[in-house]
Order: structure tokens, then sequence, then C-alpha cells
């Protein structure tokens, strides 16, 4: 699983972080900071057919995301 700290970062960032990982991982753990990433990012992966964990961590936010089973 790769993990990717996206925090301090604001989109589109992440969700390009996120794009470029999901084409060779079938499991990311990324971590923002803000609200607009977490829910740009989650979109996008369930669009994109994988599955999402969301988990408060602190002031920052875990997204776990895995292919859908």
């Amino acid at each position: 699983m790769k993990t990717i700290d996206a925090c301090g970062m604001s989109c589109p960032e992440p969700l390009l972080m996120l794009k470029g990982a999901l084409k060779t991982e079938e499991e990311v753990a990324l971590i923002v900071d803000n609200k607009g990433a977490r829910d740009n990012c989650e979109h996008y992966a369930k669009r994109q057919g994988f599955a999402v964990n969301v988990t408060p961590d602190g002031s920052n936010y875990k997204l776990h995301i895995a292919e859908a089973k």
C-alpha cells in the first residue's frame, strides 16, 4: 500500500497525486488536512470504482482507498 501525505496542499494537488498513484496501486492511504481535498479525492475514487473509508486523524483526514471487492 502506498501512503501519500498531502497535508498543506490544496486541490488539485492531492487529487493529481491520488490519480497518479491509482494508476499503479491497488490500495492507497491518502492524508489531507482540509475538507475540500478530502471531498474531491473521496468522490473521484468512488467514481473510479474504488472503496473509500475516511477517518478523522486529529486535524487531518486519512482516506483508505482500495479496489472494491
